[in-house]
């Protein structure tokens, strides 16, 4: 894409910043109803309850998707590489993340959660590999959900900046969920990010050597 109008559309984007921060919110918002709708659907057995599991699978797919769009400005910058529109991305970054855990929380709520609340004790049977992956990425996801803030940023000084690289390991524990239950397309795509996000590591490393 011509690098002026990447600049243009940088720009825009730029400019309508605190009123895209504020549609965020309303996403939020939106999320969090669903939550609600789904549980009543789920605890009702009502009609629309495998429409709901459904949406739980899609909402993990659609939680990796954000991930490595997430972590995708950290990897070009490591490389040298500039694409002016992944400055976009940087601008929303922690909305982005934000939303990432709780659509990847919808996914838990959904497919695990709400047979935990109905009575069912996952600590007397002994959870799958992949469930345990799954459960403490989510976990950590929680944390740096936690953390999304100015005000946590300003507290914690160094720290904060530690604890939200743990979203490395995060990716790890994310390609052993996916793999481990089957080999897919988001299993793949969720190799790569993590596997190019160690690359991206390394060459930063010694390119500051030479």
């Amino acid at each position: 894409m011509d690098q002026d109008l990447q600049t243009k559309i940088f720009k825009w984007f730029a400019g309508r910043r605190i009123k895209i921060v504020d549609l965020f919110k309303y996403l939020y918002l939106a999320i969090a109803i669903f939550w609600v709708f789904a549980a009543y659907e789920n605890f009702s057995n009502g009609n629309l309850e495998g429409f709901i599991y459904k949406t739980g699978v899609g909402s993990g797919k659609i939680a990796l998707l954000l991930l490595g769009i997430v972590v995708l400005p950290g990897i070009l910058g490591r490389f040298r590489i500039e694409i002016k529109l992944t400055r976009i991305i940087t601008l929303f970054r922690r909305q982005l993340g934000i939303v990432a855990f709780l659509i990847a929380f919808t996914h838990f709520i959904i497919v695990r959660g709400f047979l935990y609340i109905s009575g069912f004790n996952p600590f007397k049977v002994p959870l799958e590999l992949f469930v345990v992956m799954g459960m403490s990425a989510l976990f950590l996801l929680f944390l740096m959900f936690l953390t999304s803030n100015d005000t946590s940023k300003k507290r914690l000084g160094k720290w904060w900046k530690y604890l939200h690289r743990l979203i490395y390991l995060v990716l790890w524990l994310l390609v052993l969920h996916t793999g481990l239950q089957r080999i897919s397309v988001w299993s793949v795509y969720i190799f790569i990010f993590a596997s190019v996000e160690v690359a991206s590591w390394a060459y930063y490393f010694l390119k500051k050597r030479v």
